[in-house]
Formats: structure tokens, sequence, C-alpha cells
């Protein structure tokens, strides 16, 4: 029975031995790895964290906030620049003084118009003429003492009181200052205030009065 199925055995043999050697072997797919899941631990939950629970959550407030005013910028002022002005070679020419104007000298001429015209502009005035002679008279009907030989009367004072021209102006300026003595019936001064017109202090300028004194300083006698 073995001897009539040999043939059969061996060539099922050399089949399974050629399949074994010619066929490698597939390999088995991998399986992939298995995951582990972590294992939940329970946590136990701490004072301070049931306080944190219990701690009634504070909304925040609002606060309205005023607008502040905005600032103001201050310019800086422009710093001055200083130019230097280079030194030129032209001189410069000296400042003129000016020349004061000369005072003018006392006229006895314009002083004689003013004793026997008055003064210009100022017929309010009264002149001199309308009070005093200038030359000698038998009778003297004018207000004023005759005024012939007056630069001789001045002169005889005592200089060192008064120097002739002094007198002759205060007798214009201050008519009260040296009042003339009367002459019998005739007055010049009552209650020692002088008849003579009392304000030419104020009305004359003081070349006027400059000129009429040097006028009356030629009325010598002759």
């Amino acid at each position: 029975m073995i001897a009539k199925h040999a043939p059969r055995l061996i060539l099922a043999l050399v089949l399974v031995t050629l399949a074994a050697c010619g066929t490698p072997a597939t390999p088995a797919p991998p399986f992939p790895p298995t995951l582990e899941l972590p294992t939940r631990v329970p946590i136990q939950p701490t004072p301070d964290s049931r306080i944190v629970e219990a701690t009634p959550q504070v909304q925040p407030t609002r606060v309205a906030l005023e607008p502040t005013a905005t600032p103001t910028r201050v310019r800086p002022s422009p710093t001055p620049t200083i130019t230097l002005i280079p030194p030129t070679n032209t001189p410069v020419p000296p400042t003129e003084t000016p020349t004061p104007s000369p005072t003018p000298q006392p006229d006895p001429a314009r002083g004689a118009i003013l004793f026997a015209n008055g003064f210009p502009n100022r017929p309010e005035v009264p002149t001199c003429a309308s009070c005093h002679y200038v030359e000698p008279v038998e009778v003297n009907d004018l207000v004023g003492p005759v005024m012939y030989g007056i630069a001789d009367r001045a002169a005889r004072r005592d200089p060192n009181e008064v120097s002739a021209v002094a007198y002759l102006r205060n007798s214009i300026i201050l008519p009260n200052k040296y009042l003339v003595p009367n002459e019998g019936d005739k007055v010049y001064a009552v209650g020692g205030v002088s008849l003579m017109h009392q304000t030419y202090a104020e009305e004359l300028t003081p070349d006027e009065i400059n000129d009429l004194v040097a006028y009356m300083l030629t009325l010598r006698a002759r």
C-alpha cells in the first residue's frame, strides 16, 4: 500500500520543498501600539478652593474720568541773534554839538521904542511914557516921577546895597520895593503901595525888561 502511493508522496514532498525555498515568507503586519489612558484621580477640594468658590465675584465699578485740560504748548521765544558789524575804514564824522543861540544883548534903542510906544500886541499894558516924562518940566502933571537924570540917581545909591542896574530892574518888576518920596502935593505912593502899574513882571519878556533898563541908563542929567 505504501509502495503504491510512494511516488505521489515523493512528488508532494518535492513540491512542498520547492514552495518553501522559492517563495519568501510574507511578514505579518505589525499591530499598532495599545494607548494607555491615564487614570483619573479625583481631586479633593482644599479649604482655599472652597473659599474662592464661596467668595462672590465683585463686578468692576466704572468711574467716569473728568476730562483734563489739554496742556498749552508754550512756544519758546526766539533767541535774539547778535549780528556783528564788521569795522569799516570809513571815518565817522564827529557829531556836531549845536551851538546855543546867543543871548540878545540889552539894546537901549529898542528900550526907547518900548518906553515911548508901548509893547507889541499888548495894548492893555500901559506904556512908560503915559506916566513918566524923560525931559525936565516945570510942572509934572503925570502920575510918576520924571525920568530925567534917573541914571545918575540910580548910580548914587549905595553900590554895596544894590547896583544901578538892579535898582532900575526892581523898580519895574517890584514897584513897591523902592518908593519915591512924595513931593509936596505930588503923591507917588499911598500906604506903602506905589501908584505905578503892578504887573509888568508878568506882562513883559526878560528881553524887554533888559532893553528898558539899558535905555534908562542913558537918561542922565545934562
